[in-house]
């Protein structure tokens, strides 16, 4: 009997786990080098997704100018190997959800 659940979506688990740990280690303010390769090791070649975190945090931080680690977090995945030719779609996305 189907109970009405739908399974995880890995992408969407990962996507929450790079912005949360990006945010974490603008925060901490350690190593860039070291955060830049911890989240290029947890994207597993996923610049896709960096590509999506990194664009919602840039699109959410230039409606409401926050804390400064928001925009180093950002930077943190781009760096980390986020497609470029894929942050702009996510800056628009980001923006979108803004103005809901």
């Amino acid at each position: 009997m189907p109970t009405g659940r739908r399974k995880p979506n890995p992408d969407r688990i990962l996507c929450a786990r790079l912005s949360g740990i990006a945010i974490r280690l603008a925060r901490a303010g350690g190593s860039i080098d070291e955060a830049v390769a911890k989240l290029r090791g947890l994207a597993g070649g996923r610049g896709d997704l960096l590509a999506e975190e990194a664009g919602r945090m840039a699109s959410a931080w230039s409606v409401r100018v926050g804390p400064a680690d928001q925009l180093l977090s950002t930077g943190l995945l781009v760096s980390a190997g986020a497609d470029h030719d894929r942050i702009t779609e996510w800056v628009a996305v980001g923006l979108r959800a803004c103005e809901r």
